[in-house]
């Protein structure tokens, strides 16, 4: 029996050959796809052209999932755009992470390139990861312009992110006048809730943007609406000072006497860090100027214990008890004896005084 010898090249020559000679077979399209996206970057709507007439694959994603289309449109390329288009480039490919050129066009293209791949049809209410739409995309990059070419072409103004974040609730927070009033006439849902219970109002009551509270307001937004820990936006908006929100909420009907969890309401939040104005304000509007927390301390001994001299003689004014005693029988004098406020102590010490 005879045996066929086999011709075996030591494998050093092997490298050689396919230095000098390189083989077909191990040229990847993934090489290919690379050199395509390189071109619709930088390359002149020319080169684009030629290269889509030759060999560039419109559709070729890199290792990422990330399409020419998608490159073009996240730089602003519009002439580049509108040649994959004509090209037939898929409007609705999604990387990795399900972002389409859409979603990817939301960021920082012009609304031209925006209004085209809408036309081609892409889908204006694709989801990404985290829930991510391009409409509140384009919210939360502030493109006003956008947004509202988006709502026209008909996405869904009350999809929320993976948080329950809305359109009208990033519009809110980024004082998007524009776009609040485009979403509301759209039929947003003004007092949806996100995951944390917060509506766009207490988005408001976090900024203290009274225009876009009184839009709100005349879209009947519900000022009482508590979040997960009891906190409405009249709360919200006195822990953070904002006097001008605080009077509107007021005259649209807010709750002063509402508390949350911890039994602090608004004038207690205004008392540990807001001014007598807004202690004034309160008062006036019926809140309880000796209502206790959990730990049974009054306003007055919070805005003792800080040392706010203003906020404790407006508390005075009002009515608060002097010698009003905490569980340990604490008054407000002595926090503010103990948490040396000397100025706030004397006031105390001469209305507690003035009593005997």
């Amino acid at each position: 029996m005879s045996v066929k010898k086999v011709f075996v090249l030591p494998a050093f020559v092997w490298i050689v050959f396919f230095l000098v000679f390189p083989c077909p077979f191990f040229e990847g399209t993934a090489s290919g796809a690379s050199d395509f996206l390189e071109i619709c970057a930088d390359g002149t709507p020319a080169e684009v052209e030629e290269a889509i007439a030759g060999w560039g694959d419109v559709n070729a994603p890199d290792e990422s999932g990330f399409t020419p289309l998608m490159l073009a449109s996240s730089l602003n390329r519009p002439e580049i755009v509108e040649l994959l288009l004509r090209a037939s480039a898929d409007v609705s490919a999604a990387d990795g992470d399900g972002w389409t050129a859409l979603m990817w066009s939301t960021a920082k293209a012009d609304v031209k390139v925006v209004e085209m791949l809408i036309a081609a049809g892409a889908d204006v209410n694709v989801q990404a990861s985290g829930y991510m739409t391009p409409l509140l995309s384009a919210v939360l990059e502030g493109r006003e312009d956008v947004a509202e070419s988006l709502v026209a072409a008909g996405a869904d103004v009350n999809v929320g992110n993976e948080e329950g974040v809305t359109p009208l609730m990033l519009a809110s927070r980024n004082r998007m006048y524009g776009t609040v009033n485009r979403l509301l006439g759209a039929g947003a849902e003004v007092d949806a809730e996100d995951g944390a219970g917060w509506t766009a109002l207490m988005w408001i009551a976090v900024s203290g943007d009274v225009k876009v509270a009184e839009m709100l307001f005349e879209a009947s937004a519900d000022v009482n609406i508590p979040d997960r820990d009891g906190n409405t936006p009249l709360i919200s908006a006195a822990y953070r000072g904002h006097a001008d929100l605080l009077s509107l909420m007021i005259r649209s009907g807010a709750n002063v006497n509402a508390a949350n969890v911890d039994g602090v309401t608004a004038l207690f939040m205004t008392a540990e860090s807001g001014l007598g104005r807004t202690v004034d304000m309160l008062a006036a509007a019926g809140a309880q100027v000796d209502v206790r927390d959990v730990d049974g301390l009054t306003p007055l001994m919070a805005a003792a214990r800080k040392g706010n001299a203003e906020v404790v003689s407006a508390l005075l004014a009002a009515g608060a008890d002097v010698d009003a005693q905490d569980g340990d029988g604490w008054t407000a004098l002595q926090y503010a004896t103990e948490f040396g406020h000397p100025e706030t102590a004397a006031l105390l010490s001469q209305k507690s005084n003035d009593k005997k």
